[in-house]
């Protein structure tokens, strides 16, 4: 069985009094679904039928092709998470009217509308925007990681260190995302599609060190001369205030504990 073809099983069995509308969201709601893709559903129920109507979902679904995944998220709505035995990946977030959230007719498809859901939605949503939130975020914690390169190398903690790459990278790759104005951009597994070719180039550019002292702090220091530009570019952009001290007292830890040369790293 295929994506297409559970979707197309999918309708009948879901079709009661219940469900008020079932749509496709994700990479098919948005028609940019490939055959790696996941088939994201949502179940808008009436009030109150939210546990029924999940019970009714995973009967229905083992009926459709066998399960050897389930996983039951509690986030406000009811959010169910399966695998079939040929991995084929299906989740389905059942709420309300109300928990519909922010779509557009651009971003989800009815397999089922009682209510005209659909017809009342925009046709699309207004681009995003950078977070300042989150922005602010990103710049005070890469600085924090960074101070915190001493302490690793010091203590020898050399796998613990690669873990803390990965982490200063995700927040670069969190920060070039910022500039992504798709309102439905989706997930991580297909970045690509999102980020420029020169960001990739850049992401694909940077070092996967080993748990080795000299690559982990070349890596820190790479990853600080990518990330520190862009996020002052973009904290100008935002109004956002940087953190002069912090950076400079960052410079001055790493010039005392590492060497002069790494105070100008970046």
């Amino acid at each position: 069985m295929n994506q297409q073809q559970l979707i197309a099983a999918i309708k009948q069995p879901m079709d009661i009094e219940a469900v008020r509308g079932l749509f496709l969201a994700g990479s098919f709601g948005r028609g940019t679904a490939d055959a790696w893709s996941d088939v994201d559903l949502i179940a808008v129920v009436a009030e109150g039928e939210e546990r029924h109507v999940a019970d009714h979902w995973r009967t229905a679904l083992h009926a459709i092709t066998p399960i050897v995944f389930w996983q039951e998220l509690p986030r406000g709505v009811i959010v169910l998470n399966a695998i079939s035995e040929e991995w084929l990946r299906c989740d389905l977030t059942i709420g309300t009217a109300k928990d519909f959230g922010r779509r557009a007719k651009n971003t989800v498809k009815p397999l089922i509308d009682r209510d005209g859901i659909y017809n009342q939605l925009p046709d699309a949503l207004p681009p995003r925007h950078p977070d300042a939130g989150t922005v602010r975020y990103l710049i005070h914690e890469f600085i924090r990681m960074l101070g915190l390169l001493p302490v690793g190398a010091g203590r020898g903690e050399y796998v613990t260190m690669v873990l803390g790459v990965g982490m200063m990278r995700g927040h670069l790759e969190t920060l070039l995302m910022q500039d992504v104005s798709a309102p439905d951009p989706g997930g991580i597994l297909h970045q690509s599609k999102l980020l420029s070719p020169e960001q990739m180039d850049l992401l694909r550019s940077l070092p996967y060190p080993k748990p080795q002292r000299d690559e982990l702090i070349e890596a820190n220091f790479a990853l600080a001369r990518a990330f520190m530009p862009r996020a002052r570019a973009m904290a100008k952009r935002l109004g956002i205030e940087w953190p002069e001290a912090f950076e400079a007292a960052t410079r001055k830890r790493l010039a005392l504990t590492l060497g002069e040369e790494a105070g100008r790293a970046w």
